[in-house]
């Protein structure tokens, strides 16, 4: 570090300066200050001449000196590669430095940080907590590795990583260890194109007022910039929270189930527009459309005096009409009101009737 000082003074007595109406005493003093840099003597010949040509030289000398302490005293040395030559079979590792003492922090897959010596001899364990919408979370996977960052104006240095939990979530985090805060932001939603790791979904931390500070902002810009992410318009949106609530209140409605729950539809989700222009059966007093959205085979109810549209019956989508079940055609009995839904599996048919009024469930083969 003595080296990097002295080079630094040397070139800065190179730049070219105005001498015109300098003293002796004043060009002296630069000379030595800049000889020997240190803030001590750069503030000596600033506090005496602060309006000298040869200030900003000195200023520009002295922040460099403060950064070069700064340096010493708060970033690691620790290569990468030395960090996880010791971290056993954590995920990674990186080099910090904490009161002017070099360590390692070891990432686990349960988010569990290691804090350990340079030989790799264990100090402290700290548990991280798992950021998930999930009530079992899949195994967590390490999407950007540990890495030693200041994202904000302060001199404050952050741990940043990402993760996965299985594939429907992702999570930006930032890090500080001596503090022990952790910052997380999540995205979560739809896995898209297997293998290419893009999910289409929603952030809570994107909704409008979430911020609470300068560490999520900074998170939730991280997630914007990541093209594996794709934000979900509020049209899908509306229907992936339609489907899931039908699913939830209807658990057995392919197994065992007499009576269904039927929820309506916002008139903004995309689900309620779809129904609204595909092919219709006429009923008495409304009429029933099947549309394939958003993974699933739904039929909804259409009333034809309001337009309203109601989610009457969902599915997954059909993969392979050679070996599972897919809905063939439906129509109306005469009494209008109760629907029959006739199905293939392979060479054998069966059929649900649904009663509108009443909502009842009936299985016949």
């Amino acid at each position: 570090m003595k080296t990097m000082k002295t080079l630094l003074a040397a070139m800065l007595l190179l730049l070219p300066l105005c001498l015109d109406a300098q003293t002796r005493a004043e060009t002296r003093l630069y000379g030595n200050t800049m000889k020997k840099p240190t803030v001590k003597a750069a503030d000596k010949f600033l506090k005496k001449y602060p309006n000298s040509v040869y200030a900003p030289k000195v200023l520009q000398m002295k922040d460099s000196l403060l950064y070069i302490e700064y340096v010493e005293a708060n970033i690691s040395q620790i290569p990468k590669e030395s960090a996880r030559s010791v971290m056993g079979e954590a995920l990674d590792a990186v080099g910090w430095k904490k009161d002017k003492k070099d360590h390692v922090l070891a990432l686990d897959k349960d988010l569990s940080l290691k804090v350990l010596s340079p030989d790799g001899t264990l100090q402290e364990v700290r548990n991280l907590q798992v950021y998930t919408l999930e009530e079992t979370p899949d195994s967590l996977i390490l999407m950007a590795p540990l890495e030693v960052i200041k994202p904000l104006s302060a001199r404050r240095n952050y741990v940043h990583f990402a993760y996965r939990n299985g594939d429907k979530e992702y999570v930006e985090a930032l890090y500080l260890p001596d503090e022990d805060l952790l910052y997380q932001a999540l995205f979560y939603g739809k896995p898209l194109e297997p293998g290419t790791f893009k999910i289409e979904g929603q952030s809570p931390e994107m909704m409008e007022g979430t911020l609470s500070s300068a560490e999520m902002a900074w998170l939730v810009e991280k997630l914007k910039e990541n093209p594996a992410l794709v934000p979900i318009s509020k049209a899908d949106l509306l229907t992936d929270e339609s489907i899931r609530w039908w699913l939830e209140k209807n658990p057995k409605a392919e197994t065992t189930a007499t009576q269904l729950a039927f929820g309506r539809l916002d008139p903004e989700s995309s689900i309620a527009e779809a129904c609204k222009q595909a092919r219709k059966e006429r009923g008495k007093t409304c009429s029933v459309a099947q549309v394939d959205i958003r993974g699933y085979t739904v039929l909804c109810e259409v009333e034809r005096s309001t337009g309203e549209c109601t989610l009457i019956w969902c599915e997954p989508i059909c993969k392979d009409k050679r070996t599972d079940k897919y809905i063939r055609s439906f129509y109306f009995e005469n009494d209008g009101t109760t629907l029959d839904v006739v199905y293939y599996k392979g060479k054998t048919t069966f059929k649900h009737k649904i009663s509108l009024p009443s909502r009842k469930l009936g299985r016949f083969k």
